[in-house]
């Protein structure tokens, strides 16, 4: 048997940040274990489909891990404005950066780019064990610690236990701790495209009858990664469609915004889903990023919770330390679930509501929500309020974030 300090089931972004928290702002011994193998390998000419909006809150969660700049080295694409406009109607939302004394409001990200920067990190650090790839087999609830049971007979005990293995979260479910769940009724299409026209360092969102098409500035000022969230049957045509046939379907869907578009590369498609856990924490147990809720890719916030999961929890653990309390009880565990569930839950509120007006194919509410749009485009304090919410520039952040 082999006993830690945090066991931290889930090497994606989230898990393994949390990790690195960890090592560098405490002296606990931890265990980062997922199912597939963790590698700090990366491959630059591969583009990964998969990308992040990271946020300024979560940008400076990485500069006081120091890993924003071996992050910054291999590849990202600062985005200075946003374009957000309405096909059914003359609705039209732009934000920019020097309106704000930004530098930027954020930065796309692969995610590959920032998983194999965090690892690399993780590595120097001897505090932290990787266990990948393991596969977990059962585990059990005692009162001073938890008994994790893997395949070839390993067992590890931890005194917290902390699930960042995503939305179908096996921690979650072994614990029994129960989800809200809704299906969003929509299928996001991700892959990397190619436009005629410069992206201009802009996130674009256009709001279809059929759900909303972001395309999302990569490094390239000619590539761009696209999520198209629509219907499921929308979705399966869009995927069966010839490599010609997506490229026109997807210019004209862009409304030809960036010029004609390019889609050599794969597409990817998965079904989307509210969830969000009844409780955050048990004794010993807490629920960081995916396993605690998923949203809607639209306002591109889903990354950005996780991490201010993971600085939330690391600011309760630190200070249960330096009070010399028990950092894994329930009275302790129940300080990050305070502060992190009321935020969360306002933020699935606010894109629930922002797709069911989008969604509406009602005339008065197709009217209200472009007058909506502009009126919120051209009152200036209301559009700083939602931008500064949305880069992570307010008051109540743990405290990496600030």
């Amino acid at each position: 048997m082999s006993s830690y300090d945090v066991v931290i089931v889930g090497g994606g972004m989230v898990g393994a940040t949390l990790a690195l928290m960890l090592a560098q702002k405490t002296t606990l011994q931890i265990a980062l274990i997922d199912a597939k193998a963790l590698s700090a390998d990366w491959t630059p000419g591969a583009i990964e489909p998969r990308v992040s909006a990271i946020s300024l809150a979560s940008q400076r969660i990485f500069q006081h891990l120091q890993i924003w700049d071996a992050i910054s080295v291999k590849r990202m694409s600062p985005y200075r404005k946003m374009h957000v406009w309405d096909a059914s109607g003359s609705g039209v939302l732009q934000f920019d950066c020097d309106s704000l004394n930004l530098a930027a409001l954020g930065h796309i990200i692969e995610d590959n780019v920032m998983r194999s920067s965090i690892i690399e990190k993780l590595k120097a650090y001897p505090a932290v064990q990787l266990l990948s790839p393991l596969k977990l087999l059962s585990l059990e609830e005692k009162t001073d610690c938890i008994d994790i049971h893997a395949e070839g007979g390993h067992t590890l005990r931890a005194k917290l236990l902390i699930a960042a293995d995503g939305g179908q979260s096996w921690v979650r479910e072994q614990v029994g701790i129960d989800i809200k769940h809704r299906p969003y009724a929509h299928t996001a299409m991700v892959t990397t495209v190619k436009t005629a026209l410069p992206h201009q360092s802009t996130a674009w969102q256009r709001f279809l009858p059929t759900g909303p098409l972001a395309f999302l500035p990569l490094a390239d000022e000619h590539h761009s990664s696209i999520v198209w969230s629509t219907s499921e049957a929308e979705a399966l045509r869009l995927q069966a469609l010839d490599v010609v046939s997506f490229q026109q379907e997807l210019s004209r869907a862009f409304d030809y915004q960036l010029g004609e578009v390019i889609a050599p590369y794969p597409r990817y498609a998965f079904p989307l889903e509210m969830r969000h856990a009844k409780n955050y924490v048990k004794p010993r147990v807490a629920l960081v990023g995916d396993a605690a809720h998923t949203v809607h890719p639209l306002a591109g916030q889903g990354v950005n919770l996780g991490l201010l999961d993971a600085a939330s929890l690391l600011d309760v653990i630190t200070e249960a330390l330096a009070k010399k309390r028990d950092f894994a009880s329930f009275a302790t565990l129940r300080r990050y679930e305070r502060g992190r569930k009321s935020d969360n839950l306002s933020m699935l509120t606010f894109v629930e509501a922002i797709k069911t007006i989008f969604g509406s194919h009602v005339k008065p509410m197709q009217t209200l929500r472009n007058v909506g749009l502009n009126m919120t485009n051209h009152t200036q304090f209301i559009k700083h309020f939602f931008a500064n919410y949305a880069v992570g520039n307010r008051s109540d952040l743990p405290g990496l974030a600030k």
